[in-house]
């Protein structure tokens, strides 16, 4: 059972993507399918994945479902933080979007999530 973290996805599956490097970038360059690799290989089942923040570049949730599907395709536990970029969520969602990914994502913001002995 480890904690890994992550940060600054900029998933943009259905969404117009703002930052215009992602396309040409190498850095960028399929970096969906490598990150989908590197934690298939290092990330276990029982494990938990800490997402710090800028999801996505959709604006709301219609534009973010695929980035959605991405992040659930994961093969450990998610939480979530909220980033600048992460249009989609303002604190006033936080409950709503933990009860529409119920058992699947947690959204952190104004509460709080259980890890072993400890509160994240």
């Amino acid at each position: 059972m480890s904690l890994y973290a992550i940060g600054d996805l900029h998933l943009h599956f259905q969404s117009q993507l703002k930052a215009p490097g992602q396309l040409t970038d190498k850095v960028w360059k399929n970096h969906e399918a490598r990150l989908g690799k590197n934690c298939a290989s290092v990330v276990h089942e029982n494990d938990t994945l800490v997402l710090v923040g800028d999801h996505s570049w959709g604006r709301n949730l219609a534009e973010c479902e695929k980035d959605f599907e991405y992040i659930l395709s994961l093969p450990v536990k998610k939480v979530l933080l909220r980033g600048n970029h992460d249009m989609f969520w303002d604190a006033k969602k936080t409950a709503s979007l933990n009860t529409r990914f119920a058992g699947r994502l947690f959204f952190l913001q104004n509460n709080y999530f259980p890890y072993r002995l400890y509160y994240i």
